[in-house]
């Protein structure tokens, strides 16, 4: 294997330094060389090579399951053959803001224009060291899966999420890592089901649905495949993902399919999104064709028809529905799963995963704040009223009092309490109840039995910019995102000796280390149920280590309020068991209880007349 350094001429930017790898089964590739400064200005400490957007499968057609690719092919997207110093495509979707009033304080730093290509979209893009090139030791690599809900996202082509600045940090600190970041498809793309597609996926013997979690498996089946000719260990791989990134990984650790050796979970689980049966999925579906006025007869025509479809009309529907997510297909129908993964059941099954050592899992402080626009127009009683409905009085009873939510009370005061509620209902308590099931699934077993190693976290950073809802809002969700991959913090204020950027530096360190198989920060301990250790990153201290009990006491005085172990507990004891006592339900009690979890959410963020 040889590698040679040139200098190449791009037509949409200056000389860019380029790295040219002779890779021993893809050929020789170019990738962009980060030698002198980063993207923000700040000098790089090591040199990092990026090969941007390598395909990894291609897309048969629209609605069909990718197939894994062995070779570059020799036409993929509009960039000369085997040139990765330039991003490729996105999968389609509906722009998110950016900007001067988006939650990053503005464009980022290195931003380009982003193109999106249905056919075209399925690509990763990869940081190595330079000076384990060629491949001297096999190094661990970390691979990161971006949320956006399933219905958007863009993190393998984003300036954001871009992974040079950790793989700089790794190398400089001798703790040398591969970064990898993979696109896969969303919205309608990634994530449509429906009695028609089944169908015509058993005609063809092909599995159905959940296009854009098996991109995802085949992005990680590449990557075992070749990641040692970019110096990293196809054995040795740390997953990491965000939100619908997160729940993507927990639903992958659920699968029979062993993709990655460790996994660190950023506010996310299978349950984030809720789920439907067939039946919904059915409805949604022929909501979809009447929206684009398809009336086949047959489901040839039907399909033929939506597969003709300029894709833009699919993302009209998105944006002139304000749909916020989709949801992956967990039925038995999908044939993706041993065992169908439940709110009730996931912990468990995350805990017996039988091919996964080491887990790492979090949220953040105040997940619901991103809630205020679906919830800011509800009133108090309307909402006691569904609690009550769904959970009956006891149970509610319970829950509301733990959240002080009560009739009469101030309506400001109430859009407070209802977003802390819906914030712990969908990320918090699934994170607090998960870490306790694999805790306790660890308990008096042996390392050598295949039990995991749990290590937990909060994060409590506010948002350092100005100009939008978020702007200092504190540990609302996906800020870690702002500080993870520091690729901002040229833009984080400078007081306190540069508190946010060390902050966001420690916290790619404790990445990094964790992906080396150390513990996250040097004095973390593994989650148990004695003590609870957690590690926690706030505005007063930065990141800590405490016990559950040490952590309740302290965070009393939080001024973003103190840490809620109990009012998770509560809703889960009472979700429950509302779930197991509703006689109208009807399945198995695990259906039941998911029944009226979801029920929860799409009463309390879309109400009806």
């Amino acid at each position: 294997m040889i590698w040679l350094l040139d200098l190449k001429t791009s037509t949409t930017m200056a000389t860019t330094p380029t790295f040219t790898l002779d890779h021993p089964q893809l050929g020789s590739l170019a990738g962009r060389l980060i030698n002198r400064q980063h993207a923000d200005g700040q000098p790089v400490t090591e040199p990092v090579v990026h090969f941007r957007s390598i395909p990894y499968a291609t897309i048969p057609a629209r609605f069909s399951q990718s197939v894994l690719l062995t070779h570059i092919p020799d036409h993929f997207d509009h960039r000369p053959h085997a040139d990765f110093t330039q991003y490729g495509a996105a999968c389609p979707q509906v722009p998110q803001p950016s900007g001067r009033g988006s939650a990053a304080g503005g464009f980022v730093p290195g931003e380009e224009t982003i193109t999106y290509d249905e056919q075209a979209c399925l690509n990763l893009t990869i940081s190595a060291p330079v000076k384990n090139i060629p491949p001297k030791n096999p190094l661990p690599v970390l691979v990161y899966v971006h949320g956006g809900g399933f219905i958007e996202g863009k993190g393998h082509v984003s300036a954001l999420h871009d992974t040079t600045k950790m793989a700089a940090l790794a190398a400089h600190e001798a703790m040398d890592v591969v970064i990898v970041s993979i696109g896969y498809r969303v919205n309608w793309q990634g994530f449509i089901a429906c009695s028609d597609l089944l169908d015509e996926a058993r005609e063809k013997g092909e599995p159905a649905f959940n296009y854009g979690l098996r991109d995802q498996r085949n992005a990680f089946l590449w990557i075992r495949n070749h990641i040692a000719g970019f110096g990293g260990d196809p054995d040795n791989l740390t997953a990491f993902g965000e939100s619908a990134g997160a729940a993507s990984l927990f639903i992958h650790a659920c699968s029979e399919v062993p993709l990655f050796r460790r996994v660190i979970i950023q506010s996310g689980s299978p349950s984030v999104v809720g789920s439907w049966t067939l039946d919904e999925y059915d409805a949604y579906y022929h909501c979809l064709l009447s929206y684009l006025g398809i009336a086949g007869a047959t489901r040839e025509e039907r399909l033929k028809s939506l597969r003709e479809t300029p894709l833009s009309r699919l993302l009209d529907f998105i944006r002139e529905n304000n749909i916020s997510t989709m949801k992956p297909f967990f039925g038995p129908e999908g044939e993706f799963f041993p065992t169908q993964p439940f709110w009730a059941t996931q912990g468990e099954i995350l805990a017996n995963c039988p091919w996964l050592d080491e887990i790492m899992i979090g949220d953040d402080s105040g997940e619901g704040l991103v809630l205020a626009q679906p919830l800011k127009d509800i009133p108090a009683s309307f909402f006691i009223a569904r609690v009550r409905s769904i959970l009956g009085d006891e149970s509610a009873g319970r829950v509301l009092d733990g959240y002080a939510i009560h009739e009469g009370m101030d309506e400001g005061l109430f859009w407070q309490h209802a977003m802390v509620l819906m914030g712990d209902l969908i990320f918090s308590e699934p994170t607090h109840s998960t870490a306790i099931s694999v805790a306790r699934g660890s308990c008096g077993r042996g390392r050598g039995r295949g039990r995991q190693r749990i290590y937990r976290w909060q994060f409590c950073l506010q948002n350092p910019f100005p100009g939008s809802i978020l702007s200092y809002t504190t540990g609302h969700h996906f800020v870690e995102l702002i500080y993870l991959f520091m690729t901002l913090t040229a833009r984080f204020p400078m007081h306190r000796v540069h508190f946010l950027r060390r902050q966001a530096e420690e916290m790619a360190r404790g990445w990094v280390r964790f992906a080396n198989g150390l513990p996250p920060l040097h004095e973390a301990k593994p989650y148990d149920l004695e003590t609870g250790s957690i590690m926690v990153c706030d505005m007063l201290q930065g990141w800590t280590v405490r016990t559950r009990a040490e952590d309740e006491e302290i965070s009393q005085q939080d001024p973003w309020g103190p840490r809620r172990y109990r009012q998770w507990e509560i809703l889960n004891e009472e979700l429950k068991r509302a779930g197991r006592t509703d006689q109208g339900g009807t399945g198995s009690d695990n259906e039941k209880i998911e029944a009226t979890r979801n029920q929860l959410l799409v009463e309390l963020l879309i109400p009806g007349d």
